[in-house]
């Protein structure tokens, strides 16, 4: 384990190291956030953007077409033909959408994909979560993460992961007060200070620091008084694996965002835009100046004042108006400039709502649509095919390490008859190799659902296939299962009615009667209401009434189609006397 001063150095050199790239993710940040000041240094004044925001366009669309489907875990049977080794490996695939569906995975994944556009990067922290006996996903700002490096930029799994975050005074005392009183660096201490935690993650252990207020020249000493950093946790990393994944976006040398050469082409449309409104407005209230005439000293009698009708009057002099035009070209390259940031950033007028003026026929328009996102589309989702992957390795470290042989219970999405499956964890984990595919990688929810139902059509692709493709089914094999169930319901009616209207058929009135009474007063299912009706038909056929009793009678329904009891003999059913006294002789 390190020392909090070891920690503090790893943590500066990297942020010296990674400071021109952040920087640029901080320039991409406020972009998106909508906090870009154009600067007007001609005029000398500032003015608030007032143009379209293509980058949050584009990366809203973008991001919410990379998440809109998810991936599937495959787990393959350890040993072919054993059933036992099949049937742990749906309890794995069951157990890791338990721990997607518990972490909101579909949720997190559209942040990430943010993250992943935007900064280039997307890092996750995957620890065990004590509370509740599970591994927790948790999203990290690429801002406050600082990886250790790697040789291989497509390496997920750095050696070891520095992550920050701030706190405020309050609760830094109230977890650690203890420790960091009378010990830390604390500054000023109000409501505003805050401090800098620093969470190095390795496959060693885990380590909570943190920064002292910095060294101030018009503090106290006493305020100023302290250590500059102090180790507050120091836990052992029982997996032995780096908890911390860093998936990074493909590009040449260095981290670039999708959106990163949008960036000056904005700043120059917003800023011709501010003074082309900034001429406007001087058009319409325009700058006057008091002309002498020749041997005159002009004077002004009265001010005027066109808003309010009043007339300005002059001695001696004229009032000269000076007109100021935008310019004929300003439009034209206020149009231009919006069509570099679309080519640049790959955003495309759809993603607005539009289209382009070029665009004739549904067919072209989605070619062009395609060939601007499904192949971006379909990176991202395979960089987070091996992220997802990696991390759920971890999980699987975690569930053997901290709760091997602890019996768990935990929920399924599906709704099956019980919704709830316990098991072992160091019994259905024999290994952790498994698979995690999008069922299409680069199409979203809409194509996606289109395609299969063209697939399907033609017979390139069976039902099971598409179930387990399609987003919205969660569990194929539940789903399999309730599709035969209803057409066998859906068999088992269609045979009822086809019957019941049979006046010679086995449904006569008083039986459909009391088939429609079990189903709709008593709630009963289908299967069971037919279960009952055909048992109180037997009943009743197998039970002889003397002659002439209404249970002998037809009623309703047409004789001899089994709605009657049976008649006994004249003289009534024989006595069991008479019976022993026939066995007897």
């Amino acid at each position: 384990m390190l020392s909090a001063e070891q920690i503090v150095e790893i943590y500066n050199s990297r942020k010296l190291r990674l400071g021109p790239v952040y920087e640029q993710m901080r320039r991409v940040r406020d972009l998106a956030n909508g906090e870009v000041v154009v600067p007007l240094n001609e005029l000398d004044r500032s003015a608030k953007a007032n143009v379209a925001n293509l980058l949050v366009q584009g990366l809203d669309q973008m991001s919410m077409r990379i998440s809109s489907t998810m991936p599937t875990p495959y787990f393959p049977a350890v040993k072919d033909g054993s059933e036992r080794s099949k049937s742990y490996s749906r309890m794995r695939r069951k157990a890791m959408l338990s721990f997607w569906d518990h972490n909101k995975m579909q949720m997190k994944m559209r942040r990430r994909a943010r993250h992943m556009l935007a900064y280039s990067q997307s890092a996750v922290f995957v620890k065990p979560d004590f509370r509740t006996l599970m591994p927790k996903w948790v999203i990290r700002n690429p801002l406050d993460t600082f990886p250790a490096p790697v040789e291989d930029q497509d390496e997920m799994l750095p050696e070891d992961c520095i992550f920050t975050y701030k706190v405020n005074a309050n609760w830094l005392l109230r977890n650690y007060g203890e420790l960091v009183g009378g010990q830390l660096r604390m500054g000023e201490v109000n409501s505003d200070s805050r401090y800098t935690m620093l969470e190095y993650v390795s496959a060693d252990s885990l380590q909570l620091v943190v920064l002292g207020a910095e060294d101030n020249p018009e503090l106290s000493l006493a305020e100023r008084a302290g250590l500059e950093s102090m180790l507050l946790e120091s836990i052992p990393n029982r997996t032995g694996m780096p908890l911390a994944v860093v998936a990074n976006r493909i590009t040449l040398d260095k981290p670039k965002g999708q959106f990163d050469g949008v960036i000056g082409m904005y700043y120059t449309r917003a800023r011709l835009q501010a003074l082309t409104e900034i001429a406007i407005e001087r058009g319409i209230f325009p700058e006057e100046y008091l002309v002498a005439r020749t041997g005159e000293n002009p004077e002004i009698i009265q001010l005027a004042d066109g808003k309010s009708g009043i007339l300005g009057v002059v001695r001696g002099g004229d009032i000269r108006s000076q007109e100021l035009n935008p310019g004929y070209k300003t439009y034209e390259a206020l149009d231009r400039l919006e069509r570099q940031e679309r080519l640049e950033g790959a955003i495309p007028a759809e993603f607005g709502g539009e289209s382009a003026t070029n665009i004739r026929t549904g067919r072209r328009g989605e070619n062009v649509l395609s060939a601007t996102v499904d192949f971006r589309v379909q990176e991202a989702q395979a960089v987070f095919e091996a992220s997802l992957l990696e991390e759920d390795k971890i999980a699987i470290a975690i569930e053997r390490a901290y709760w091997g042989d602890f019996p768990k219970t935990f929920f399924i999405q599906s709704r099956s008859s019980s919704g709830v499956e316990s098991y072992v964890p160091n019994k259905i984990w024999e290994t952790d190799f498994h698979y995690v595919a999008y069922s299409a990688a680069g199409s979203d929810v809409n194509s996606l659902i289109i395609g299969l139902g063209q697939r399907l059509g033609t017979g390139m692709m069976s039902k099971e296939s598409a179930r387990e493709a399609d987003p919205l089914i969660s569990d194929p094999e539940f789903e399999h299962d309730k599709i035969i169930s209803e057409g066998v319901e859906a068999a088992l009616l269609s045979s009822i009615q086809q019957q019941a209207l049979d006046p010679n058929g086995p449904y006569q009135p008083e039986d459909l009667a009391y088939l429609t009474r079990l189903m709709m007063e008593q709630d009963v299912t289908l299967y069971e209401a037919v279960e009952r009706t055909n048992r109180r038909a037997q009943e009743r056929q197998a039970m002889a009434m003397p002659m002439g009793a209404p249970e002998t009678m037809p009623g309703l329904a047409t004789p001899g189609m089994g709605a009657e009891a049976p008649v006994s003999g004249p003289g009534g059913q024989p006595s069991l006397e008479q019976l022993l006294a026939q066995i007897g002789g």
